[in-house]
C-alpha cells in the first residue's frame, strides 16, 4: 500500500469557489472529488485533502465531495483515512457542518429501514 494521496479541490475543480453536486457536461463537481476518495482508499494509507486556492465550498459540494463518504466508510474510517493539512476555519466548519448533517440523514435512513 501507498502512503500518501495527494487531492488538490482548486486544481481538480480549476476554481476557487467550488460548487456542485454531480458532473455535468464534464464539469468536475462534488462526486468527482468523492469518487477519486473512495477510488483511492484501498490503495493509500491515507488521503490528504488540500485546499490551497479555494476561497469557498458550497454546502451541496462539501456534503457530496466529502459528507457522502460516510454513506460508504464509517466516522473512524473517515478520521483515520482522510487529513486536510490546509484548511482553515472555514472550511473545518464546513466539514463538520456536512458531516454532522450527512451522519442524521444515515440515522433516521437505517432507523426507518427498520420500523
Amino acid at each position: 500500500m501507498e502512503e500518501e494521496f495527494k487531492i488538490n479541490v482548486y486544481t481538480i475543480m480549476g476554481t476557487s469557489t467550488p460548487a456542485g453536486r454531480t458532473s455535468e457536461e464534464g464539469d468536475p463537481a462534488g462526486d468527482t472529488i468523492r469518487n477519486l476518495i473512495i477510488d483511492n482508499w484501498d490503495k493509500y494509507e491515507k488521503i490528504s485533502i488540500l485546499f490551497e486556492g479555494v476561497v469557498k465550498m458550497t454546502r451541496p459540494f462539501v456534503d457530496e465531495a466529502f459528507a457522502k463518504v460516510l454513506e460508504t466508510y464509517s466516522l473512524d474510517e473517515f478520521n483515520q483515512k482522510l487529513h486536510f493539512p490546509d484548511s482553515n476555519d472555514g472550511i473545518v466548519k464546513s466539514l463538520n457542518d456536512a458531516i454532522k448533517l450527512r451522519l442524521k440523514i444515515i440515522k433516521t435512513r437505517e432507523e426507518r429501514e427498520q420500523a
